[in-house]
């Protein structure tokens, strides 16, 4: 961390009396220069001092992804230097200065010294935090995203989307986002949104009094209040209740929640992390997911592959999570060269969560064959199964020497096929509705045409987008 100032706008006076103090200064005389030169992710600037009126409301919001990128950088503005109501600011955040128009020179001086303490300091905290790995994970499971890149979003304090299939690292991701933070020595919460109906999770993460409901037999303090401080990762945020995502859109704004059967407001400072396999967008348009809550929480977005796009990174992975399961004085079963090849032609649908399973089962098979032997069925059964078309005739394999009740078994299969199929005719093949036609869960219906095959020859109308 360098000690330069960036001083925007024409002010030789300061420029002088900060260079007489020692002081790197860079001064930059348009705000748009300032703002790119900020933006280079290169820059060094310990201080960014904007004493110049700032009237686009471009530049003002520009602020916030530069604090973003540089979550050490102390940017100090006027008071009256921004028009409109200040406390209307993007960046709030402890790296925000303000000072009084009417300052002398020596304040002004004073508040940068104090800002180039401040910017030193959080780089020496930031330095001795390690990544803290989350439990049966690898270690070193999400090494496409560089320390200076963690540390940047780590201490930027401002709320994170990570999107990914299910076993990519999220939990990984959010946990290491923590542990570069200024919350890194602060409670870190976890609340799973779709393991718990609608009312737990509401309850789980605002709390409740006493009487509020049958069973609340005393107070119950509520996730965001216990985490006070610190950091929640709200899993699976894509299947939260829609009633729920406005309560979560208020502590968002305002930074209150308000306990269940209580009229008072409690004030919390937690940093909120969302994770999510789902596309939320399409969940938007479907009305599914609130679209406010979408911006107020996609302040940072990041994308983790799935395994299967990141396949120099498999062997490695697999040598580690062999290692973090080994028996403490056991050595480590070879990885021959079938294991590694089958390793990495292995679509991995579960992520970097079956590679760990895998590589336990490896521990007590202790048999190279057997494992590459049940990874090669494996990849057979999961091959898409023959799709039957809806202008072809509906025929199924079978062997023209099969007994009586292989016969009777195989008429019983073609007519439910002919049912089911039937059914999804006359309701336009809207899944849905035919599974309640004929009376079933809707998921029984989707494993029973996953069970016989049946697929559209052509794409589903645009109302059953969202089943």
């Amino acid at each position: 961390m360098s000690g330069e100032i960036v001083l925007v706008g024409e002010n030789s006076d300061l420029y002088r009396r900060l260079g007489d103090q020692e002081f790197s200064v860079l001064p930059i005389r348009e705000i748009a220069d300032a703002i790119s030169y900020l933006r280079d992710p290169a820059a060094s600037a310990a201080v960014a001092l904007f004493p110049v009126s700032m009237r686009r409301q471009h530049d003002v919001s520009a602020l916030t992804e530069i604090s973003t990128l540089h979550p050490y950088l102390q940017i100090i503005v006027m008071a009256d230097a921004i028009h409109g109501d200040l406390p209307e600011l993007p960046v709030r955040n402890a790296n925000l200065r303000t000072v009084d128009k009417g300052s002398t020179l020596s304040e002004l001086c004073d508040t940068v010294r104090h800002a180039v303490h401040a910017a030193e300091a959080l780089a020496e905290k930031a330095a001795k935090h390690q990544p803290m790995p989350a439990p049966e994970m690898a270690d070193d499971s999400l090494p496409l995203f560089s320390t200076a890149f963690l540390t940047r979003v780590g201490l930027a304090d401002v709320p994170v989307l990570l999107h990914g299939e299910t076993g990519v690292g999220k939990e990984v991701m959010a946990r290491r986002l923590c542990a570069y933070s200024p919350r890194a020595n602060k409670p870190f919460l976890k609340l799973n949104c779709a393991a718990l109906p609608s009312e737990l999770v509401e309850s789980e993460l605002f709390g409740y009094e006493k009487g509020a409901f049958t069973g609340a037999v005393t107070d119950k303090p509520g996730r965001f209040e216990i985490a006070q401080g610190g950091t929640i990762l709200l899993d699976e945020i894509g299947d939260m209740d829609v009633r729920l995502q406005a309560k979560l859109l208020t502590v968002l704004q305002d930074g209150e929640i308000q306990p269940l059967g209580s009229s008072r407001t409690i004030k919390v400072n937690v940093r909120v992390l969302a994770a999510t396999h789902r596309d939320l967008r399409r969940a938007i348009e479907q009305g599914t997911f609130r679209e406010d809550l979408y911006y107020r929480l996609n302040v940072i977005n990041i994308v983790i592959p799935p395994l299967r796009e990141r396949r120099d990174e498999i062997l490695p992975l697999a040598e580690n999570l062999l290692r973090r399961h080994l028996r403490p004085g056991t050595a480590a079963p070879m990885m021959t060269e079938d294991l590694k090849s089958i390793l990495l032609e292995y679509h991995w649908p579960g992520n970097i969560r079956e590679l760990e399973n895998v590589m336990r089962r490896y521990l007590v098979y202790q048999s190279a064959t057997m494992l590459v032997d049940e990874l090669a069925r494996n990849m057979e059964q999961s091959r898409p199964r023959p799709v039957l078309s809806l202008t072809e005739n509906y025929r199924f394999a079978g062997n023209g020497n099969v007994s009586s009740m292989d016969k009777l078994a195989e008429e019983s299969r073609q007519a439910e096929a002919k049912l089911l199929l039937d059914t999804l005719e006359s309701t336009r093949w809207n899944r849905r509705q035919a599974a309640a036609r004929l009376n079933l869960e809707y998921k029984a219906f989707l494993y029973k045409l996953q069970k016989f095959g049946i697929a559209e020859k052509k794409d589903k109308p645009e109302a059953e987008c969202g089943t």
